[in-house]
């Protein structure tokens, strides 16, 4: 789950989006998103491990085992975890939109910059720039939707 999930109390698009990156990580890995046996759930989830490799510059190393080598496209491979990565920003107004999803798995685009460590999770979420949210929480006080949802 999203880590503004719990405080938020609610499902938002930024929510999916962070759900679809655990996905798209726990498939490409052939990994659970959490160990269970773990006394400390964060250091053992599967977004922290991945973050890890690539902030390691070994992101591909990540791949399932049971994946044959000589099959495996290290370039999609690590555009996909990248983009998992993007999808898992602890900000979520940092997370891509699943138009901006769709278009690097359909390779109209590179996936999204994702720094090298992962980031802290600070709530509230700070907005790219007070400009774009004018009607954000920080400045009305009160805690607003994070995206507005419109028909195609």
């Amino acid at each position: 789950m999203a880590p503004e999930t719990f405080l938020v109390g609610r499902a938002t698009v930024e929510t999916d989006v962070y759900a679809f990156g655990v996905l798209v990580l726990e498939v490409v890995c052939g990994k659970r998103p959490w160990n269970v046996y773990s006394q400390d759930d964060y250091k053992n989830s599967i977004v922290y491990r991945v973050w890890d490799l690539y902030g390691k510059g070994k992101v591909v190393g990540g791949v399932d085992a049971r994946l044959k080598k000589e099959e495996i496209m290290e370039e999609e491979v690590d555009c996909v975890l990248v983009l998992g990565l993007a999808c898992c920003h602890p900000n979520p107004h940092k997370r891509p939109s699943m138009r901006t999803v769709l278009q690097v798995l359909n390779g109209e685009a590179s996936p999204p910059e994702v720094p090298k460590e992962i980031p802290v999770f600070m709530w509230p979420a700070i907005p790219p720039s007070f400009k774009e949210a004018e009607d954000s929480s920080l400045i009305q006080g009160t805690l607003t939707p994070f995206t507005e949802i419109i028909g195609r």
